[in-house]
């Protein structure tokens, strides 16, 4: 019907409207009228290579010099036409960004006897990152409909709607390695790296990567006939880290003049003159075995991560005259294993069958906090949410409001007799602040089953990827259960009658929970607005926060290798052609109306889903040849 009213009208006709009078869209426009008028478009130009020279002095030493670049342009356009739900505008953002390497090297490989091997590096290495950014909207709206240009702005443009960024970041290394190697059996393995980072304070800009490795290829010293390889492995290494570029020194930020005059005021974060390194700590034990003629399999890993002095911003009273300060603001420790079981069930001189199954699991522990810090913040979102954690939590743990419970566990629903409002009326009571653990973005573990076959020249691989557990709080269904864009808003309720009627009508929603008695409720809340039993006016956050778990048919390939005879008649050595298909299949899940990967953001910032749009299937075909 949307489709039909947006191509027969040219018109935004969506089934939210403001009222009977006024049928603009309310909430949100037909989803016809967003493809083919609120669209986006980016363009990007990449450029990247790399060159390098090697000067053999003698046998076991040579020299190497190298760079390398990668670099792109982009221009961003972001538009919403007159007649959306949201205010008309155009906005345009032109990046420009590049990343260079210049390293220099010397590495030296020789044996000291037949059995004793000794090998290793020196080397230095620049790495700088420029960034220019350049991002202008439109003020107060558009002019003219269709006319996507920033002269078509309602209001004159001023410095709130510039944002620009300009920064220069160099980070030079010096670095060291030398390994020994006895017998094939015993490695020994060293290395040490010194980092400075223009983006630190000049007094603790300068941080080491120190680290050491050992193992034992024990099936070289023990003979069984069902070991045909087995190795043990010990490691330890420490990483240093940096923050982004102009989070040292406090500058104002520049906002529109004021009678004539310049005006400035503090950022929204303080930065921090005094920030020091974030530094890794890392240990990991490991076990390698081979056996039934290398038919079957193993690698198991644990390992304990202790990351200290933690760079982030942390809340402050506004007061201050900014709402976070960036300090070193703790320790997090994460352990954890990994685990890849491999077999070939079925091999033949025409027919192999190969598997392989890994599992992960990882635990994460706040182990310190900074003098006077309670909570270390990874993100504040949209619907009062945050994600962080508290001395003893784990890190990624989802605050916001929550149900208020009865004794026997059962949400409360107000009735007439304690409702703070009529509108209240029928609803769930809910916690008067937003502090309370509601989720953990953490899952309980993840893992993946890929198998492989091939028979003669034909090979079909297919891959299900698993996570069991995690939270995640959606934005979309917070604020679209209260507008109305979900299909069951519009349904029948518990009288068979449509829900969105008034309560006289028979409609009106029937909430499951007690009374503050703890007796079943009973009491209708009405569903004809925004604040109906659904959505964010009268729900806690705790009502849309959802498990992540999934299963997926993450990946198939079926490919085909052409024979030597046929690639030679092309006087080419290799020729192949595959057929591969991603993300073809959730199957199972527990979020409604989303995937629950279809997050707002990368990186650390997981568990929150802000306009998730529907999975994308990537099917695609791939021809490979080698000269």
């Amino acid at each position: 019907q949307q489709k039909e009213a947006f191509f027969s009208t040219g018109q935004n006709i969506t089934w939210n409207v403001n009222s009977v009078d006024d049928l603009s869209p309310i909430y949100t426009d037909n989803v016809y009228w967003t493809l083919f008028k609120n669209y986006q478009n980016d363009r990007r130009n990449r450029f990247t290579g790399n060159t390098s020279l090697v000067y053999d002095v003698n046998k076991w030493f040579n020299i190497l010099g190298r760079f390398s670049f990668d670099s792109y342009s982009e221009i961003r356009e972001e538009r919403t036409e007159v007649g959306s739900a949201d205010p008309s505008s155009y906005y345009v953002n032109n990046r420009n960004v590049s990343e260079m390497n210049y390293d220099l090297m010397g590495n030296f490989n020789f044996n000291i006897t037949d059995d004793l091997n000794f090998d290793g590096l020196v080397g230095f290495n620049l790495r700088v990152n420029k960034l220019n950014s350049l991002g202008i909207s439109t003020n107060g709206g558009l002019v003219t409909p269709g006319l996507f240009t920033l002269a078509n702005s309602l209001n004159a443009i001023t410095s709130d709607n510039i944002a620009k960024t300009d920064y220069t970041k160099k980070v030079d290394g010096v670095f060291a390695k030398a390994g020994l190697g006895y017998k094939g059996t015993y490695y020994f393995d060293a290395t040490i790296r010194r980092d400075r980072s223009s983006s630190l304070p000049k007094d603790n800009n300068t941080y080491y990567y120190p680290s050491v490795s050992s193992s034992i290829v024990f099936s070289n010293l023990v003979e069984y006939s069902w070991l045909n390889f087995g190795k043990f492995r010990i490691n330890y290494a420490e990483v240093g880290s940096d923050t982004d570029p102009y989070n040292v020194y406090n500058t104002y930020d520049i906002n529109s003049g004021f009678g004539g005059n310049a005006s400035g005021s503090n950022p929204s974060v303080f930065n921090n003159p005094n920030l020091k390194p974030e530094k890794s700590k890392d240990i990991e034990i490991g076990l390698e075995l081979q056996t039934l003629d290398n038919r079957l399999g193993l690698d198991f890993s644990y390992y304990k991560r202790k990351t200290v002095d933690l760079i982030t911003p942390l809340d402050v009273s506004t007061a201050t005259g900014s709402s976070n300060l960036w300090l070193n603001a703790g320790d997090i420790e994460n352990r954890g294993i990994e685990l890849v079981l491999s077999g070939t069930p079925i091999k033949t001189d025409d027919f192999s069958w190969n598997v392989k199954l890994n599992f992960a699991q990882n635990q994460s522990e706040i182990t310190r906090l900074a003098e006077g810090t309670e909570f270390i913040r990874l993100a504040s979102v949209q619907g009062g949410i945050s994600l962080g954690a508290q001395l003893g939590e784990a890190f990624g743990v989802i605050r916001g409001s929550d149900y208020i419970y009865h004794e026997n566990g059962q949400p409360i629903v107000y009735t007439a007799a304690d409702a703070p409002s009529s509108s209240w009326i029928g609803k769930y009571a809910r916690t008067a602040t937003n502090d309370k653990v509601i989720g953990n973005i953490n899952p309980d573990w993840t893992g993946g089953l890929k198998n492989i076959f091939k028979y003669k020249n034909l090979n079909l691989s297919f891959l299900i990827d698993v996570q069991k557990g995690g939270d995640v709080f959606s934005l979309d269904t917070y604020y679209g259960y209260a507008t109305g864009l979900y299909d069951f808003t519009a349904g029948n309720n518990h009288l068979g009658n449509p829900v969105r009627n008034s309560i006289a009508d028979g409609g009106g929603l029937l909430l499951p929970g007690v009374n503050a008695d703890g007796t079943p409720n009973t009491t209708v809340g009405d569903a004809t607005d925004y604040r109906n039993g659904w959505g964010y006016a009268r729900t806690p956050n705790a009502a849309h926060v959802y498990d992540a778990s999934f299963v997926k048919l993450r990946e198939v390939s079926f490919g085909y290798n052409f024979s030597q005879n046929f690639a030679k008649k092309l006087h080419i050595n290799n020729l192949s052609l595959s057929l591969v298909g991603r993300n073809l299949w959730i199957i199972h899940k527990n979020t409604p109306y989303s995937d629950p990967e279809a997050g707002l953001s990368a990186g650390n910032v997981q568990g929150n889903q802000s306009g998730a749009y529907p999975s994308v299937k990537e099917i695609g075909a791939s021809l490979k040849f080698e000269f």
